[in-house]
């Protein structure tokens, strides 16, 4: 028999509105303390009243040092925070939808980079970081969040910590397979060892789309670690860096967009911008048209090896790719981003017969925006405030 997917389901112990959840996306909505906002609450509310399954929110910094390049970054790094999540969280619950943290460390792909490379860090430095993962999923569970995520994909700092393409150290915390999964093993022991029955969710890399990187059969392997430490679900990504195939948006490459909004491109000269334009997609791996359900065919090796449920992201947008990945490719759960920005009401749409395909375009350009502090989409249109 067909499994439901506008029933509700269980996630890890968290009660769902239905199969289908909002995935992780970088809202640039926290204040300049990493506090959240009333324009944030409004947005996943939103999302609460187009009847989305779950929400699971933009990431959160364990520390200011662990916060992203773009502004707006929500940090969960001090008890000072709890109040306003808890205030945020309850509005969102009110409106019928749970809510999950997303928690992590931007590494040397954040503001402060230099700080955080992996290979050069030290093991005090390390084992300090585990300790602000622990607290933060602590924070989380203070603040009444349903449940947390631990990002370990995209090449944030946890992603680099367990890929072979980025993690060359010789010590306990690097080198073999077993030695780079070090750190999920402290961290996601330190919390069983407080918070033995809240669900924890791993996002992953089901490939890093680099030669030297994670690859589906140790996506399979890493999956079986977290579950065996006790992990309650995996996400299923991909991409440990944006500069290729736009990393886990993997797709079309927005040449425009990016010479006309990206830091250190948008201030280069005019004569400049027009000779890198021509070749700009080709040099990032553009992928047109954009590849469908791309992270499923990982998510369902990866699903035949474990026991815990496997939710999938990418390129499942439509009524019938939800379907199919569920019901044909046997996932438990889909999750999206992109459509979200555009209609936070599609899966109401869906569910009462009113539509069947999402509008979002895969343009790619909110990626851009996102790195200017503004989620939203741009339908393929460059913002008319640019002065170009």
């Amino acid at each position: 028999m067909a499994t439901d997917i506008f029933a509700s389901a269980n996630l890890a112990g968290i009660r769902l509105n239905n199969r289908i959840l909002r995935s992780a996306t970088d809202e640039t909505e926290a204040d300049d303390k990493g506090f959240p906002t009333e324009k944030l609450t409004k947005r996943y509310i939103a999302l609460a009243k187009g009847e989305i399954g779950g929400i699971i929110t933009g990431f959160m910094g364990v520390s200011e040092k662990g916060k992203a390049q773009q502004p707006g970054m929500l940090l969960i790094d001090n008890d000072e925070k709890i109040p306003a999540f808890s205030k945020m969280v309850a509005a969102v619950h009110d409106a019928g939808a749970p809510v999950i943290a997303q928690i992590a460390h931007c590494g040397s792909n954040g503001a402060y980079g230099k700080e955080f490379k992996v290979d050069k860090i030290t093991a005090k430095q390390l084992e300090e970081i585990s300790r602000q993962f622990i607290d933060a999923v602590i924070r989380a569970k203070k603040s009444g969040f349903d449940g947390v995520q631990l990002h370990f994909a995209h090449g944030y700092f946890l992603s680099q910590m367990i890929s072979p393409a980025t993690n060359h150290r010789r010590d306990d915390w690097g080198g073999s397979e077993e030695k780079r999964f070090h750190i999920a093993d402290v961290i996601i022991k330190g919390i069983r060892e407080q918070l033995p029955d809240y669900p924890v969710l791993v996002k992953i890399n089901g490939e890093d789309d680099d030669k030297n990187g994670i690859h589906p059969r140790e996506a399979v392997r890493i999956s079986q670690r977290l579950e065996a430490v006790g992990v309650n679900a995996v996400e299923v990504s991909r991409g440990i860096s944006f500069m290729k195939h736009m990393g886990p948006m993997y797709g079309h490459f927005p040449a425009e967009m990016s010479l006309a909004w990206y830091p250190g491109v948008k201030e280069l000269p005019g004569f400049v911008k027009s000779m890198m334009k021509p070749g700009m997609p080709k040099m990032m791996g553009s992928i047109d048209p954009a590849p469908r359900k791309y992270n499923v065919d990982v998510a369902k090796k990866i699903k035949s090896a474990v026991h815990i449920p496997v939710i999938a992201v990418g390129g499942i947008h439509d009524l019938e790719e939800i379907e199919s990945t569920i019901n044909v490719d046997g996932i438990d759960f889909v999750s999206m981003s992109r459509p979200l920005i555009l209609e936070p009401s599609l899966i109401q749409k869906y569910k009462q017969g009113r539509q069947t395909t999402a509008k979002c375009m895969e343009c790619n350009h909110c990626g851009i925006g996102i790195s200017q502090g503004r989620l939203q989409c741009w339908y393929g249109k460059i913002p008319s405030e640019i002065n170009r």
